[in-house]
């Protein structure tokens, strides 16, 4: 029948045309009801007239609907689509990287077939539309993979539904998200409090400290470089509080312990609606929240390189964009851009944007390790063992053999390693271990294993970790640090590996 209708309309011209003009007419009202198709539907003529107007905009919509093919497809999040009748119809890249399931063993089937099958247990595309509303459960997938799966009824101009979209986290980077918020508000600095104490009896940490002196009341970006453990995020705290901004907040966050599909809407904020789960009202992010005082982004060189260009947009104009908005919102913040790595390689790799380093390198500090200042590691250990004598009411007298034991040590951990050792020294009265700190050698060890080891195989002339070391390694660090977030990372790891290791040789 409709093979008929288009060749009476073929036939005439003029029918042709009216009838190709209705269904544009009906796409165009259609989605001049959605928000998120603006631009689309101010890109389309009002009323074509002529057919090349008519086809000037029927290709602007097929334009548009590759545009949003590809921008489904490419979605870090993972989506599935199905039709009313429960058909799958849609899975993107990121379902098949977060499930396992391959596209082809799901196109064209139905979900109650995928649930009996165990694919999907339950079908939460099914409960969906069969509920008519939103619903977020948890949900067993291929078998053994724990997520929470969020499932939307789709709605067509008159209220009927027509498809069901539904989208999966992992559970353990759910986790990884909690874990990081309860780490931010664990650390997060509040306005009012003091500059830190720096130790800095060494000629390097003076000359340091009367640079930070001199540009602590600049609006200049300061890019501080240095080994894990170094003292970076405490200079950072230093040129805050003993400068004009101090009365403002200082933020910290750890660009590398946020998930990528995160990271944009904590730094710089989203409009209500912007996405799916979003505050209905919008929320500020943490550039925004810390107008008029100082954010600290460390592990900047784990910045994802879309990210990089807002960056780099912020730090020109000092002007932010919420995602989902197009209003740009002043914002008075002194950044403090932190890395043990050397942007200047990864620049040269591809890795990382040669005019964001620039910007970010206006005034350079490179912190030196404490193997190469020896004169602070007295003072600081003298510090640290104030510090947790008064936290748990023991003595601990720097004894000629912790004097020894301190200047023979080559701190690979700097002070952070230092100050757990004072720790431990003070809780076991005394005790001093006989070799290098267990934890900390077996951090760097693992480091250095696994950036020696790829993701998956090994490389000619380079030695994969076994699995028993591996494990080994593993079980030390989760029972010193508890928690997958802090294991990951100790060890130089993502959360997501982590937790499946802990999973995996704890038997949890």
């Amino acid at each position: 029948m409709k093979k008929e209708k288009a060749g009476e309309m073929i036939r005439d011209p003029e029918m042709f045309r009216i009838a190709l003009k209705q269904k544009y007419q009906d796409y165009r009202r259609t989605v001049s009801e959605i928000g998120f198709a603006e631009i689309e539907l101010n890109q389309l003529p009002e009323d074509p007239q002529t057919l090349n107007d008519l086809y000037e905009g029927i290709s602007s919509i097929i334009d548009f609907c590759r545009e949003l093919n590809l921008i489904i497809d490419q979605n870090s999040t993972s989506t599935y689509v199905a039709d009313v009748d429960g058909t799958t119809l849609r899975v993107n890249q990121a379902f098949e990287d977060t499930t396992g399931i391959k596209r082809e063993d799901v196109m064209g089937r139905r979900n109650l077939d995928l649930d009996s099958e165990g694919l999907f247990d339950p079908s939460v595309g099914a409960i969906a539309l069969k509920e008519g509303r939103q619903v977020i459960i948890p949900q067993i997938i291929n078998y053994d993979r724990e997520c929470i799966v969020t499932g939307v009824p789709v709605l067509d101009e008159n209220g009927e539904r027509f498809c069901v979209i539904t989208n999966a986290l992992m559970n353990e980077d759910i986790r990884g998200i909690s874990e990081y918020f309860q780490e931010r508000r664990e650390k997060e600095e509040k306005p009012g409090k003091s500059a830190p104490k720096i130790i800095a009896v060494s000629d390097k940490m003076q000359d340091i400290l009367r640079l930070a002196d001199i540009i602590k009341n600049t609006q200049s970006t300061i890019l501080l470089e240095g080994e894990t453990g170094v003292g970076k995020s405490l200079l950072a705290r230093y040129i805050h509080y003993t400068g004009n901004r101090s009365g403002g907040k200082m933020t910290e966050i750890n660009c590398g312990a946020i998930p990528p599909a995160l990271l944009e809407s904590e730094l710089f904020g989203y409009v209500r609606g912007a996405f799916t789960g979003a505050d209905s009202k919008g929320k500020a992010g943490l550039i925004e929240a810390s107008n008029g005082g100082t954010i600290l982004l460390d592990e900047i060189s784990e910045l994802p390189l879309l990210l990089q260009v807002k960056l780099l947009h912020f730090l020109q104009n000092r002007r932010i964009t919420r995602v989902g908005g197009t209003e740009e919102i002043p914002v008075d913040v002194r950044v403090i851009a932190a890395t043990n790595r050397n942007l200047e390689q990864l620049v040269a790799e591809g890795k990382f944007r040669e005019d964001l380093y620039y910007r970010l390198n206006v005034v350079p500090i490179t912190i030196p390790p404490l193997r190469e200042r020896k004169e602070d590691i007295l003072p600081a250990a003298q510090y640290f063992a104030d510090k947790y004598t008064r936290l748990y009411g023991k003595e601990l007298p720097i004894e000629a053999k912790c004097v020894d034991y301190f200047n023979k040590r080559t701190w690979k951990g700097n002070l952070r390693e230092l100050e757990n050792c004072i720790e431990r020294l003070v809780v076991t009265e005394g005790n001093l271990p006989d070799s290098e700190d267990e934890d900390t050698e077996m951090k760097w060890t693992l480091q250095e294993q696994l950036q020696k080891t790829p993701a998956s195989g090994t490389r000619k002339g380079r030695r994969a970790l076994s699995e028993e070391e591996e494990r080994e390694v593993i079980l030390k660090a989760y029972r010193k640090y508890g928690s997958s977030y802090k294991v990951a990372k100790a060890l130089g790891m993502s959360q997501s590996t982590a937790y499946r290791k802990i999973r995996k040789y704890t038997g949890q």
